[in-house]
Order: structure tokens, then sequence, then C-alpha cells
């Protein structure tokens, strides 16, 4: 391992493993969801699938650490620049217009402009709404403050002003108990020489007791929280905002310390943009295909298909970009 590498609190590689990981509990998250409505389910089955419909929000968790640790090491010591914020715009944002634009025609929206700025928002996709709000945050803190430490206050009070108004508007928690995760990223790519130094030193026992808490987190979950007495919404909302702050620390020390050469998830992380982006569309065509009567059937042949579409979604852009690349270079040339 080179002495970059070594320098590095989370190396691409393995936070592309759990990407992988991440866009996997994403999509397990929605099959909890749709076993439970097609299927009539009771005791251990029952509890399987609520298991699984509570994974979606730490998979999100694992992209937001990883987005906010991500979008720092990019802009490095630099001033923010057209070249940082083009970069998002190519890699994230007209990906999701062109994948979206199609799945939204395909389903017969976009027939209003208010279907159009639901659209455009990434409203109907909440985590590409909160990833854009993200965006322009950091775009605007960073171009704004150049003191390291007084933009990370910044970032963090944006953050919390972020989810403070979503709690308010009454949103449902999961557009804002995972938020608390982009803000850790941001926090470890700024102290990334603080925060390997002290995970070096405190990584097994720190991951000893993280775990436990998980432990206690997904008991508490599968039971359906425990009355502490009160309104529940004045105490629940915090132990998922805790279990969120557990489960990203535990992640970060977990990608730091391990070396993983494992290429299936490293493979769904690296499509992990795309499976995010057409997962329910196109699981939803293929569950309820009526031309294969076994629902198991279907459901084997749905993940199947998300990866492939995810790919070749991925191959599509990635190839209109190098043509759009190449035949600049001509014209320039001959100009």
């Amino acid at each position: 391992m080179d002495n970059t590498n070594k320098k590095t609190l989370m190396n691409k590689r393995e936070t592309d493993w759990f990407r992988g990981i991440a866009a996997l509990m994403v999509v397990l998250s929605h099959y909890g969801h749709w076993l439970k409505d097609i299927l009539s389910l009771e005791g251990m089955a029952e509890t399987f699938c609520l298991a699984l419909t509570k994974l979606g929000i730490y998979g999100v968790d694992i992209f937001f650490l990883f987005s906010g640790y991500a979008m720092v090491k990019s802009l490095g010591n630099r001033k923010m620049n057209w070249q940082f914020i083009w970069k998002r715009i190519k890699n994230v944002f007209i990906p999701y217009i062109i994948v979206i634009g199609v799945i939204e025609l395909l389903s017969g929206n976009l027939t209003s402009i208010h279907e159009f700025w639901l659209f455009i928002s990434g409203y109907k996709y909440w985590y590409m709404c909160i990833l854009f709000i993200f965006y322009i945050g950091f775009i605007v803190i960073y171009a704004i403050i150049r003191v390291k430490g007084i933009r990370v206050i910044a970032f963090c009070v944006f953050t919390y002003a972020l989810c403070y108004k979503l709690y308010q508007y009454e949103m449902s928690p999961f557009w804002y108990v995972s938020n608390i995760a982009f803000a850790i990223g941001i926090i470890a790519g700024e102290y990334e020489d603080t925060a390997k130094k002290i995970v070096d030193k405190v990584w097994i026992p720190m991951t000893v007791l993280l775990s436990i808490g998980m432990a206690f987190v997904i008991k508490w979950g599968l039971e359906g929280g425990v009355n502490w007495g009160g309104k529940p919404e004045d105490y629940q909302i915090w132990v998922q905002i805790g279990a969120t702050v557990i489960w990203t620390l535990l992640i970060l020390i977990l990608a730091s310390k391990c070396r993983i050469k494992e290429v299936i998830f490293t493979f769904l992380g690296r499509h992990s943009l795309y499976i995010y982006l057409t997962h329910v569309f196109v699981a939803m065509r293929c569950i309820n295909f009526s031309k294969i009567d076994s629902i198991s059937v279907r459901f084997i042949i749905s993940p199947i298909c998300i990866v492939f579409v995810a790919f070749l979604c991925n191959l599509i852009i990635s190839g209109m970009w190098k043509l759009i690349s190449m035949s600049a270079s001509i014209i320039k040339k001959y100009k």
C-alpha cells in the first residue's frame, strides 16, 4: 500500500464496497414493504419483513457519510470553483435528469408544471432532493468561508436548520434522520488526520461498543419501540437520530480499517446511483409481470434486472460523455 493510502481515512475501494452494501440495503427495504403488501405473513416471517423495511435508512446513512467525505476530499485546499460544481452536475444531477426523466415519461407523469417541479427538485426521490440541498449548501458555505473550523460549524448549523424545518413541516422522519451522516462525513474529511489517529488507536473497543449500541437499536426497532412515557414522538425521533450516529461512526471505522478485495459489492457500489434511481421502477414491473405466474420467480428476476438496467444506464451515460469529449476535441483541433 502506498503512503497516500496510509494517510487517507477511507479509500475509494472500501467506500465503493460499502456503497454496494448500501444499495442492497435500500433495495431490500422496498422488498420488505412489497412482501408485506403481497403476502399475509405472521410470526418470524413478519418480523423478517419488518427488519428488511428498516434497512433503507441505514443504507442512506452510508451514502450520506461517503458523500460528505468525498465532497471535502474533492475540493481539497482549493477555493470553490466551477470545475468542482460542474463535476457534481455532471456526475449526479444530469444522470438523475436523464434516468428519472425517462422513467417519468414512461410512467405518464410530467403532465403539469407542478409535476415538472417535483421532478427537477428530486422531491419524489427524497434522497436526491436532500442530496441536492446539501450540494448547494456546501457550495455556498465553502465559497464564502475559508477558515476550516468556521465552515464546519456553519455546515453543521445548516444541517440542523434543514432538519428542523423538515421536522416542522411534518415530513416523514426518513427526510431528516440520516442527514447528520452527511455532516459527520464533512467533519471526517476536514479533520481527516485527527480522525485517522483516533480510529487507529481505539477502533477495536469502539467497534465493540458501537456494535452493542446497534444491537440495542435493532432490538428496539423490531419491537416497535419502547414506551418510556409521554408522547412517543418526543423520544423516538432522538433514538432514531442516535441510531444514525452510532451506525455512521461504525461504518466510518470499518471503512477505515477494512481492506476489502471482494468485487461483487464493489461493482454494485460503482453503479449505486443508477441502482437507486431505477430499482423501484424496474422491480415493480418485474413483480407485476403477469406473464410469470410464480411471485417468487418475479422477485428473483427483479434484482437481476435492476443490476442490468443500472449497468446499462451507466454505460450509456458514460458513453455519452466520452462522445461529447471526443467531439469537442475534434472541433477544437480543426478550429
